[in-house]
């Protein structure tokens, strides 16, 4: 179900409609915006037997995508930190085939951004000799990490967060959650987000707790601040287990959500100077520590910085 992004859905509509279907589209905005199920609900469309306004969701070609059964349709994702040339290359072969079930051959590479330098090269080719029956889906939070030749040769549609009025529409049915209102409010605009914290009551936990953390760590002076980390780092080893082993936990994950949900109150609060007209020191400072700490996400998602470096780094920097 799509929630929200109606400007983007009519142009894909239109572009439906038209029979001039981009074999390349590329769809960005931050994480959990939406913008993947907008690329799969697109090729339901394409291919439904019974509506060419919305995916009907009950005929054979709808379930099929459902299902993640239909041999025509391929979703790429990163393995590890990165999506490599051996998975590009198994896109090639796929995209060779003929097409078995739909009207279009179709691939969904997820997270695109983390397409290595060798397998960008390698979508290149497939991009500039694309077959008519074919669509490429480019799903990303930063656009920016491809290479040039990659997004010139791409339809490009920007996703942005929905206003809180369409939200509590799209999520009018779970209303009788409990934390109704506080999941729309974490969730800032990204119905993604807030449909898993619906789905998962540890991560709806998990983001109530860091939340809390950050409060506190906002607060304090600087040793106060180290000792919280430290506490938080020793929850993370799980009573002794050593969370700096990269392959003894999901730390980058879990630190990934804590450092989100920092960016989302320090979001909170530069709209909340930017409504009170406060003043430029105070939204300058808001705006730096913004950018501090995506930059010490990026760092975390692409590249091997100890952990407990990059969180300690953060409590004495901000």
């Amino acid at each position: 179900m799509i929630i929200g992004h109606q400007q983007q859905w009519s142009f894909l509509k239109k572009m439906a409609a038209g029979g001039r279907v981009s074999q390349a589209l590329l769809f960005s905005g931050a994480d959990g915006l939406g913008k993947r199920t907008m690329a799969i609900d697109f090729i339901k469309l394409l291919n439904c037997e019974h509506s060419l306004q919305a995916p009907c969701g009950r005929c054979f070609s709808c379930l099929n995508l459902e299902n993640k059964t239909n041999p025509d349709f391929l979703i790429i994702e990163p393995q590890g930190k990165e999506i490599q040339i051996g998975q590009i290359r198994g896109l090639q072969k796929f995209l060779s085939y003929t097409r078995q079930l739909s009207k279009f051959k179709a691939a969904l590479i997820d997270n695109a951004h983390c397409l290595n330098q060798e397998a960008q090269n390698c979508l290149l080719k497939t991009l500039e000799e694309p077959r008519e029956d074919t669509i490429l889906f480019l799903i990303t939070s930063l656009p920016q990490t491809l290479f040039k030749t990659i997004l010139s040769r791409c339809e490009q549609l920007k996703f942005y967060p929905i206003e809180p009025q369409e939200m509590e529409r799209g999520f009018e049915a779970r209303k009788e959650h409990p934390r109704w209102q506080d999941i729309l409010i974490w969730s800032d605009g990204r119905p993604g987000l807030a449909a898993r914290y619906f789905q998962q009551e540890e991560s709806a936990n998990r983001r109530s707790s860091d939340l809390a953390i950050i409060d506190s760590l906002l607060k304090s002076g600087l040793l106060e601040r180290l000792l919280l980390i430290k506490s938080y780092w020793a929850g993370l080893a799980g009573g002794g287990k050593d969370a700096s082993d990269e392959g003894s936990d999901n730390s980058v994950e879990i630190i990934s959500n804590f450092l989100e949900a920092w960016l989302f109150r320090l979001r909170q609060s530069l709209r909340g100077e930017i409504n009170a007209r406060g003043n430029g020191g105070s939204m300058k400072q808001l705006a730096e520590n913004l950018k501090k700490i995506e930059n010490l996400k990026f760092l975390l998602l692409n590249s091997n910085m100890n952990k407990r470096l990059l969180l300690e780094n953060l409590v004495i920097n901000l």
